[in-house]
């Protein structure tokens, strides 16, 4: 039976730990309502702290002096390190120590400073053990505290973001102090604060910043802050806490209580989104960002020009909304109107944006795109939207303040017209707002002091990590400063016998590449020492992960997906769960029967296109800028809020220009205007500024093996991971494609044919030519090292990228590997004695059954209508749905569906996708569109028209590369196809018209 410390461990981790908790920071501090849950469902009887108290004492050795209080507390921690999923069995005892550190603001019993007495006092200590009690304590503090924090690390925040490190220079009782600030109540008012104050999600600010941004809310009514918060603040000790806090929160924030606000205050969280793209071509995608949480597609109704225009929406990351899409909206519209509607049926969820002449976008790792700030922050990467009128005095103050190698972006196809883009704007200074031209005051940091970890390749999920296959640069930033240190520590101390890296830097600016520190998977510290200073004005944990390091799969079941014939007449396109004995599982075929069955592939002959369609008239969703407004004419009309007599006055006084929303804040108070007058102009001159390195091209090595870390997930995550390499939900889809069609994951679906799961597959080695292999299917950097160590010499291993997929390709004799068969499954690698290529073929049903087993529905709303032209392999303008064939349905966004003559009588369409419907349409019309390429062995499908599904896997693997994108030619190749292959996948792709 479990002992009362273990009942109470688990009912702690229900209640103070649960899912509800995802992604946000956690405390151990709960109040009277959890304490009761507490006690309930771990079974104590009488009052809920006292029964806590009590059974913590049971764990400690408080009364025989032959034993260290601490010692089975400290046996159970190392135990724990060895099972970090499981609970850790000192959670009662944290709760505990927590408390403790709250009451030394709670009561007036003991001097403000001493926690240990109040310890003492709950745990009942006898005064000759206390001495023994507090050195035992901070001899096993890291230890005890660290089992917390390696939990929630295991559980890759589901269970919510760790928060317990020292703070304020207290290496021990700093521990339990950083619990006991903030409760749940408390950070519904911080969310407000973020978001009145015009803060981004994730935004890192440093406390001796946001000290001064708190204040004029903690010292006035009403405030969004909570009453407790405001009580403490009065306590310079405890304000130190609140503002250590409050910074956590800001860093995990995901944007929540935005809501609250804009139902008031309609602008406030509504941002301007932008996707820069490379792929297909080099464009800008703006959108908008919407500050409500949406759980599924929803209507936002604008007002424009007095009629209302819906357009579809989708949820976004955090707890925001996006436009399903803007293809049909003008750039201008969402850059340069003033635009206000509502989201959803009725009036309770009201947005609104007015233009800026100037507006910076932040890069957001959430989102996957740039998202409009108010203003800019210190050392962060910002792209910069400006009128063209305002370029010459734009570019004056970037040449002034900003990191040099910045620049305009030109050649872009979707910049508004009379607007410009910069990219690679990091501000490392500015001048004080007094004397700045109001056009410019976005591009003055209100920060003084960052310490920002820029760059990498973000890794999604609850926890900020990076992949140390590319990690970040540590930029460090102090106004007025002679000197900085960027110090890296070993694990999530700072302390000098963990010292691994330092740079020294004169005057205001440090930066510190991580990349080639040779930096392992783990935590550290990065830490900013100003002008000699032996505590830190600021400090990051930095996570670093790879495939080395892969995540735990906490819901403790098998999520390996597979192709089974006995899961849906659709199976070739979606995989399932492995409930089914016969399956397509990555590079392998398991069990079943097959089809023999071939026709001889067509040679291949180019199509003659059809006139492309004429692009479609994009609207507007605002209002045009008055004649008169700022926007024409740079002149700002601000609006302050009235004095009143009885009025507090505060720190600062915002004015809000009545025509673009430009925010200005003012000196309200003598000391406020000397301390703006103090802030340094611009940074030291004599101190050279290092440029932003140069932008490499897509890395999509570090990519897949960010898809090797996280191992399976939604589509959300496999996005999160594809937008670091090109910010666009088209290339997000080829780049899933393409993992897809070489075997290295494999892909769940709905009836819509909308992903919902990816899993990576097991190891597996193919060949593909005599004496060549590729391995297909997951790996790791040590794993890579293993193979190496296992084939020596004789047999070489060549890491390459083709086609957006990591390639690794052994090449040695047959003979030779073979022999290595038993080593390698000890390796978790299977090696294949055969191609799978005409298995996975043989295995396929004809595309007329996965045709009719496609979702039905009735015709849906479109607003135009494209039919898909078989003998021209293109898309061309229809007026009617009333024929077979396959059409793509726009309405702001496009779905792509099929009809027979029997979705014809019944008045509905099949649903497909961009791929599938052409072939199907082909197929009907006895016109496949793949074709044998006699001279390169290769089949040919016109661009856009891939293979879907395992169909075009077969084809993959024969080579192990992906298909080719012969752009010049429109055409789509996969290579060293041999005919009896191809001729097997063609058969599949014939049948009658329906």
């Amino acid at each position: 039976m479990p002992s009362a410390n273990e009942r109470a461990s688990e009912a702690i981790a229900d209640v103070l730990f649960d899912s509800s908790n995802a992604g946000r920071p956690v405390y151990t501090l709960g109040d009277a309502e959890q304490l009761d849950r507490i006690r309930a469902i771990a079974d104590l009887s009488g009052d809920a702290f006292e029964a806590l108290a009590e059974v913590v004492r049971t764990t400690l050795s408080l009364d025989d002096p032959r034993v260290a209080p601490f010692r089975l507390q400290a046996d159970l921690a190392e135990q724990h390190r060895a099972h970090p999923l499981e609970t850790p069995p000192g959670l009662p005892l944290l709760v505990i120590l927590t408390f403790a550190a709250e009451r030394m603001q709670a009561d007036h019993d003991f001097a403000a400073h001493n926690y240990y007495a109040r310890l003492h006092s709950i745990l009942r200590v006898p005064l000759e053990r206390q001495p023994r009690v507090e050195e035992d304590y901070r001899r096993h503090a890291q230890q005890i505290w660290g089992s917390l924090n390696a939990w929630l690390e295991a559980w890759e925040g589901e269970r919510g973001v760790p928060t317990a490190y020292a703070i304020g220079g207290h290496a021990f009782v700093g521990l339990p102090m950083s619990q006991a600030v903030v409760r749940q109540h408390d950070r519904i008012g911080l969310h407000e604060f973020f978001a009145l104050e015009g803060m981004s999600p994730g935004l890192r600010m440093a406390p001796s910043d946001m000290e001064p941004a708190m204040d004029p809310y903690a010292t006035t009514t009403p405030s969004p802050l909570s009453s407790n918060l405001r009580r403490l603040w009065i306590m310079p000790a405890a304000r130190d806490r609140i503002v250590e806090a409050a910074c956590l929160e800001l860093e995990a924030w995901d944007g929540s209580g935005q809501a609250t606000v804009a139902e008031l205050r309609p602008s406030t969280g509504t941002r301007l989104l932008a996707f820069l793209r490379t792929f297909p071509r080099r464009s800008i995608e703006f959108n908008l960002l919407l500050p409500y949480r949406s759980n599924g597609p929803e209507v936002a109704r604008f007002e424009a020009a007095g009629r209302e225009i819906p357009i579809p929406t989708i949820p976004a990351p955090g707890s925001a909304t996006r436009l399903a899409s803007t293809a049909e909206i003008n750039s201008e519209s969402l850059a340069e109107e003033s635009i206000a509607g509502k989201l959803g049926e009725g009036d309770n969820r009201p947005f609104a944006r007015r233009p800026r002449r100037v507006v910076p976008l932040r890069w957001d790792d959430l989102q996957g795109a740039y998202v409009e700030v108010e203003r800019v922050s210190l050392g962060e990467d910002t792209l910069v939207l400006a009128r063209a009128g305002a370029k010459a005095r734009v570019e004056a103050h970037l040449n002034s303040y900003a990191r040099p190698n910045w620049g305009e972006r030109s050649g872009l196809s979707g910049v508004p017209d009379g607007w410009l883009i910069y990219e690679h704007v990091q501000m490392v200074s500015g001048p004080t707002t007094s004397g700045t031209h109001l056009d410019l005051v976005p591009l003055v940091p209100r920060a003084r002091t960052s310490l920002t970890l820029r760059g990498g390749f973000v890794l999604p999920g609850l926890l900020r990590k990076w992949s140390s296959v590319e990690p970040p640069e540590a930029i460090g930033l102090a106004a007025g400063a002679s000197s900085i240190s960027l110090k890296v520590y070993d694990g999530t101390r700072v302390e000098s016998d963990h010292l691994l890296i330092q740079v020294d830097a004169e005057g205001e600016l440090a930066v510190l590449p991580l990349a080639g520190q040779d930096l392992a998977d783990g935590e550290f510290v990065v830490a900013m020492f100003v002008d000699g200073a032996r505590r830190p004005a600021s400090t990051a944990l930095l996570r670093l992960r790879s495939a080395d390091t892969p995540q735990f799969s906490v819901d403790d079941m098998d999520i390996r997906l597979v192709y089974s014939s006995g899961s849906s007449l659709t199976w070739p396109l979606s995989a399932g769960p492995a409930d089914w004995p016969v399956y397509v599982n990555g590079a392998r075929v398991v069990g079943g029967a097959v089809d023999s069955m071939t026709a001889a592939m067509s040679e291949y002959a180019p199509r003659v296109r059809a006139r492309p369609t004429e692009p479609p008239t994009r609207i507007s969703v605002g209002v045009a800028s008055a004649a008169d407004s700022c926007m024409t004419t740079g002149m700002h009309r601000f609006q302050f809020p009235p004095a009143t007599p009885d009025q507090r006055r505060q720190r600062t006084i915002e004015g809000e220009c009545v025509t673009c929303g430009l925010v200005k804040r003012s000196a309200g108070t003598p000391w406020a205007a000397r301390r703006r007058d103090e802030q340094p102009a611009r940074p030291n001159s004599s101190v050279e500024i290092p440029p932003i390195s140069d932008m490499e091209g897509p890395d999509f090595q570090v990519a897949f093996d960010a898809l090797n870390h996280v191992g399976h997930g939604s589509y959300a995550v496999f996005e999160r991971i594809a937008a670091q390499i090109e910010g666009s939900g088209l290339f997000a889809d080829s780049f899933l494609r393409r993992q897809e069609v070489i075997g290295h994951i494999d892909v769940a679906r709905d009836g819509w044919l909308e992903v919902t799961e990816w899993a990576v597959n097991s190891a597996t080695l193919i060949p593909t030519a005599p004496g060549c292999w590729i391995l297909v299917g997951a790996r790791s950097r040590k794993l890579l090292q293993d193979l190496r160590a296992l084939f020596g010499d004789e047999i070489r291993l060549v890491e390459t990228v083709d086609a957006e997929t990591a390639r690794i390709e052994v090449q040695g004799d047959r003979s030779r590997v073979v022999l290595l068969k038993r080593e390698l499954a000890a390796m978790d690698v299977a090696l294949s004695d055969t191609s799978p290529a005409l298995a996975i073929a043989a295995a396929l049903p004809p595309l007329g059954d996965v045709a009719a087993g496609l979702k039905r529905i009735v015709v849906p709303r479109y607003r135009s209508l494209e039919r898909w032209d078989t003998s021209s392999a293109s898309w061309e303008s229809a007026s009617s749905l009333a024929s077979v064939g396959a059409f793509r349905l726009k309405d702001f966004r496009s779905t792509y569906v099929v009809r027979s003559s029997e979705d014809i009588a019944n008045d509905t369409v099949a649903i497909g996708n961009a791929q599938l419907v052409k072939h199907v349409a082909n197929m009907w019309a006895a016109d496949p569109l793949a074709g044998y390429h006699s001279a390169s062995g290769s089949v040919v499908v016109p661009l856009g028209a891939d293979l879907p599904g395992l169909y075009g896997r077969a084809l993959a693997v024969c080579s192990g590369h992906a298909p080719r994108e012969l752009v010049n030619h429109r055409m789509l190749q996969y290579p060293s196809v041999p005919r009896h292959v191809a001729d097997a996948i063609f058969a599949r792709l014939t049948c009658e018209v329906p």
